[in-house]
């Protein structure tokens, strides 16, 4: 007999499938509704490389889309201005961008296009590599800025950015410093992808690790592990960084665990990063009324009788 977590993943396979055979190429797929309780079932009390290993196990399989048109579409839902339906918001700067202004090549530094927050050339140069075109990772910026961040590692330090000034950026060290109002969110995509992509499955992409120091491209790590962790702790989830995960399990069909549970990067990555992990919460069951009152009237007494003794 199927467990609730393996039936509740097996319909979704189903319907995803069902749903790509009958839809337009950039249509969302028919998923049930998120139950936040029954999608996280089967993680409980896990640490270290097996909480890592049971989150892939979760959230890998999601629908994949083109990149070219789907992402494009996605980006215009995912990251919209809330003010201006008709704008984009670039994550560096946090510029609002008419959508008409999307790149389409030549010189307009003042486009918006797709940024991979995890650089492609690291892990996954090509298209047709999940990675590449995963949504949880990819958000609107000013092509300019997208330009000059490049592929750098994630780290504090540096010089303000002329454009993006609350950036720093360091070329001789290769890194890039986001700003304090998406540190968190930056590291928390980070996370996402180190987890999701474990290598061995049929993303076509590596396996993804995070380190504590800068990087190499070509090759299908990332750092500074111990900044983002820093980011993650200073710059908490946001109510905006939720509903974006809302809207990309509308498309995608997975979730990135580390909005819905910020508590699993300590999990995973404190240790190295001298940060201890929490202790694994227990459920308590609720005492029934009567025995809550009664417990109250023995107090009660307990203290009365205690004063007067005294």
């Amino acid at each position: 007999m199927l467990s609730p977590d393996a039936l509740f993943r097996l319909t979704l396979v189903f319907m995803c499938l069902f749903s790509l055979s009958a839809r337009a190429v950039c249509s969302k797929p028919v998923l049930p509704a998120f139950d936040e309780k029954q999608y996280y079932a089967s993680i409980a009390n896990q640490h270290g490389d097996a909480l890592k290993a049971a989150l892939n196990h979760l959230i890998k399989g999601h629908v994949r889309y083109d990149y070219t048109p789907c992402v494009w579409d996605i980006l215009q839902e995912t990251d919209v201005d809330p003010d201006t339906p008709d704008n984009v918001i670039a994550f560096y700067t946090r510029r609002s961008i008419p959508i008409s202004q999307r790149d389409f090549g030549g010189n307009t530094p003042d486009a918006w296009n797709r940024e991979h927050i995890w650089a492609k050339s690291h892990g996954f140069p090509s298209k047709l590599q999940h990675g590449y075109t995963d949504v949880h990772h990819l958000r609107p910026t000013d092509k300019s800025v997208n330009a000059d961040r490049g592929n750098f590692d994630f780290a504090e330090g540096g010089s303000p950015h002329t454009e993006c000034t609350d950036c720093y950026i360091n070329p001789g060290a290769g890194t890039w410093e986001s700003p304090d109002e998406v540190k968190g969110d930056t590291a928390r995509m980070m996370f996402y992808m180190a987890v999701r992509y474990e290598g061995g499955d049929n993303s076509e992409t590596p396996d993804l690790e995070l380190v504590d120091s800068t990087t190499s491209i070509n090759t299908p790590q990332f750092g500074k592990l111990c900044d983002l962790m820093r980011w993650h702790i200073d710059d908490p989830v946001s109510a905006a960084e939720r509903l974006r995960n809302d809207k990309v399990y509308s498309w995608q069909g997975n979730r990135n665990p580390f909005i819905d549970h910020p508590e699993y990067a300590v999990a995973i990555w404190g240790e190295q990063c001298g940060i201890e992990s929490p202790v694994p919460a227990v459920a308590i069951p609720a005492m029934p009324l009567w025995v809550q009152l009664l417990w109250s009237v023995l107090l009660v007494s307990m203290f009365f009788r205690f004063n007067t003794k005294r």
